[in-house]
């Protein structure tokens, strides 16, 4: 079988490169313009043309142009040096291009930009990764136009739309923001002007935006959400003060989408709103800048009760047994003595029983028996036994089928965590345990106290194919994350595992190097073992440049983690 060829037309050497490294990992051949002849160029069947739009003398849009009439199947590239509008304008009505990279480029872009292409977006001529890629160079909250498609295709499944409209609309609110592209050169250079005047050219992004997806192909749907999802029930939105039910249906939701992410992303220093405020906000606006009907059904999906208050109300929370919280808090301290610890187990016989049972075992790595519980904590050191008294600690809070489950997740995860760690260097290997064993506990509290809306909120996760965090936020305003922070705080757990937890979903490598390691175990176990078109490409495909260098089999890897936590459930029992 003949690998499939991909041309690279540029004289910037770093980003062939990037592409070479991309092709090896997919077992794709490179081919550079200098390489190919004239007669091979127009003969050839191309897998992909990728063009660097910094050449000089060649119009990188009119060469892409000629590959889409000669070779109409092979995937269209353009690799620009920042989202110039008019350029991107014409790279989609003129060369229908599939991609677009901004420089710089790595090569896990690249690579899964070549994998992703036609699984997400079922062989469109723009793929949806773009929205995404450049609403975070225009200085907006990342991940903002994919939030407000989830919110809005759980509404719309409220509403009962059918599966066209709902294809439709997610569309539309991919989208829905591309327009500020034209403005965001604009905005940063104007930096005098009046915020009225600012007001004034945000205005615009609707129309703009339906300017740029023109002749991509969409549905009339879809360029609607685009052009009308600032309009206002009352007729005093824009960009056409439209009125009532001449909204179209699918802007209508996606205006209230949209406004919910915006007020439930909390922006730093600010204070969220509660859950009750954001409720009377929503439900204010009916008949004003919404559809009361729209709103009804959003409201619909959402708990009624304030998760704060309820849980703060609750009187038999899950709490650390007196004797473990003693230790932990000593072994907080640098001048902690052992035989001091050991007496305090040694006041819960089963507890010290199960504390030795467990040093034994594979979770800890010793070489040989040990008898002696104050050997064995000795030996082990301060943090992996706060990590096994945590490990006795939180297992006996779950009980029920779902929960065991949880906790057989959080057990591996711990693990994959620990052994990320290891190869990285980057965070003590226990720490890593620890947040890993503590990440879910928020799942617990919300199942036990919300069943009903925590049941819902995950239905509509898997039904859409989205992260059950985000419907947590739709449903509760908060997620198990923040949650489980929350209980760990009453705990008294060292405020960096708190922190690890409630961010574990969105961390920032650079600030947030626990929570990272945290979050790369907690998807390599997800996905390992979702049956996703990700999962179906294999785990070595998700994985950062960081870990892909010294990660060799992650597959083997949660294999082994997973392993060895039923080891240590069959001990505990």
């Amino acid at each position: 079988m003949v690998n499939p060829t991909i041309l690279v037309i540029t004289t910037d050497k770093e980003l062939l490169s990037v592409f070479y490294a991309a092709a090896v990992k997919l077992d794709m051949k490179i081919l550079p313009l200098a390489d190919v002849s004239s007669r091979d160029f127009l003969a050839q069947s191309w897998h992909a043309v990728v063009v660097d739009a910094a050449m000089p003398d060649i119009d990188s849009i009119a060469l892409l142009s000629l590959v889409r009439s000669l070779s109409p199947f092979s995937l269209r590239g353009l690799v620009v040096p920042f989202p110039e509008p008019r350029l991107l304008l014409r790279a989609v009505n003129e060369a229908q291009v599939h991609h677009v990279w901004v420089k710089p480029v790595s090569v896990k872009e690249v690579v899964s930009a070549l994998r992703q292409q036609e699984e997400i977006t079922g062989g469109r001529t723009f793929p949806l990764l773009l929205a995404a890629a450049l609403e975070s160079r225009m200085g907006g909250g990342y991940g903002h136009s994919y939030r407000v498609a989830q919110f809005a295709l759980a509404i719309g499944g409220q509403l009962g739309l059918s599966e066209q409209d709902l294809t439709s609309l997610q569309l539309g609110c991919f989208f829905h923001d591309i327009g500020k592209l034209f403005l965001s050169e604009k905005l940063l250079q104007t930096t005098e002007l009046q915020t009225s005047a600012k007001q004034t050219l945000l205005h615009q992004h609707p129309l703009l935006g339906e300017q740029l997806v023109k002749g991509m192909g969409l549905p009339s749907e879809v360029v609607s959400v685009i052009r009308h999802h600032h309009e206002r029930w009352d007729g005093q939105g824009y960009p056409d003060r439209l009125q009532g039910e001449a909204i179209p249906l699918l802007a209508r939701i996606a205006s209230v989408a949209n406004a919910y992410d915006h007020l439930t992303e909390i922006e730093e220093g600010e204070a969220p709103l509660s859950h009750r405020e954001v409720n009377q906000l929503l439900q204010s606006e009916a008949g004003r800048a919404f559809d009361p009907n729209v709103v009804r059904a959003m409201l619909n999906l959402r708990e009624p009760e304030d998760v704060w208050k309820v849980l703060e109300g609750v009187t038999e929370l899950p709490a650390l047994a007196p004797i473990v919280q003693r230790v932990l808090v000593l072994l907080e301290r640098e001048d902690f003595d052992w035989r001091e610890v050991a007496e305090i187990i040694a006041q819960d016989q089963n507890l010290a029983a199960q504390l030795l049972r467990l040093a034994n075992s594979a979770m800890t790595g010793l070489r040989w028996r040990v008898t002696s519980l104050a050997t064995a904590l000795r030996i082990l050191g301060a943090r992996p036994v706060r990590n096994l008294l945590l490990t006795l600690t939180v297992r006996p809070f779950l009980q029920t089928p779902s929960e065991v489950r949880l906790w057989e997740h959080s057990l591996a995860c711990a693990l994959v965590a620990r052994r990320l760690a290891q190869q990285t260097q980057l965070v003590d290997p226990e720490e890593a345990f620890t947040a890993g064993l503590l990440h879910d506990l928020g799942k617990t509290l919300l199942l036990r106290y919300f069943p009903q809306s925590y049941r819902r909120a995950c239905f509509i996760a898997q039904r859409q194919g989205c992260p059950t965090f985000l419907m947590e936020r739709l449903v509760f305003s908060v997620t198990h994350a923040e949650v489980g922070a929350w209980l760990l705080e009453r705990w008294r757990i060292p405020a960096p595992f708190c922190e690890a937890v409630a961010v574990h979903h969105t961390p920032v490598p650079e600030t947030q190097p626990l929570a990272w390691h945290l979050y790369w175990a907690n998807r390599l176990l997800h996905f390992a073992f979702d049956d996703t078109p990700f999962a179906r490409w294999g785990v070595m495909g998700i994985l950062p440049p960081t870990l892909h260098s010294l990660i060799a089999n992650p597959e083997q890897l949660v294999q082994e983690a997973v392993s060895q936590a039923k080891l240590v459930e069959d001990l505990l029992r």
